[in-house]
């Protein structure tokens, strides 16, 4: 792929991304985009041949965002359990990436629930992961739950608590986890 093509791609997933953030992922058409980033509706449709196609890369990009924390946390946290590296990841996620961004997940489960198919296999992959280790696998899953209601409420808008109750309840969580032990069977 020659080098312009792929700034290009760039510049419209970092226009797209600035639009969910800014303006909302209500308003992310490929018009919009275009507009953006100073394209023609052509242009985009050249990268991306409608709405679906370019919510899908932006979806691999949010995937690849939180893989990337996920790395960090693996490099900085060695030998912690698989619910304490997510709750890791998920905490660095909500410190590094907007909230409206993050909404692109409901825009696509409305747009086209297929596009969830990454997300969602990412999410198996976590229970397999969880069930090597079936001494600590519901508990793991309660706290796995525990956070992703959390988020989900404020991904929702509809949280009842306020951002240091929320920060409190991951601290919580956090502590729950590790509170586990680590891959070495310790507690």
């Amino acid at each position: 792929m020659p080098r312009d093509k792929v700034s290009s791609r760039q510049k419209i997933i970092e226009s797209a991304i600035d639009i969910a953030i800014n303006q909302g992922p209500r308003t992310l058409t490929l018009d919009n985009v275009a507009e953006n980033c100073g394209m023609s509706k052509g242009g985009v449709m050249h990268h991306f041949k409608n709405k679906e196609a370019l919510l899908e890369a932006l979806m691999d990009n949010l995937m690849e965002t939180a893989k990337g924390y996920e790395n960090s946390i693996c490099e900085e946290h060695q030998n912690v359990l698989p619910i304490n590296r997510m709750l890791r990841t998920r905490e660095r996620v909500h410190e590094q990436v907007d909230l409206d961004y993050a909404r692109i997940l409901l825009v696509a489960a409305n747009e086209n629930p297929a596009l969830l198919t990454i997300f969602k296999n990412h999410l198996s992959e976590f229970v397999e992961e969880l069930k090597q280790d079936p001494g600590r696998y519901f508990d793991s899953v309660v706290l796995w739950l525990a956070v992703d209601g959390l988020s989900f409420q404020e991904l929702l808008g509809v949280s009842p608590f306020s951002e240091n109750e929320r920060q409190t309840i991951r601290n919580k969580l956090l502590s729950m986890a590790e509170s586990l032990g680590d891959k070495t069977g310790e507690n």
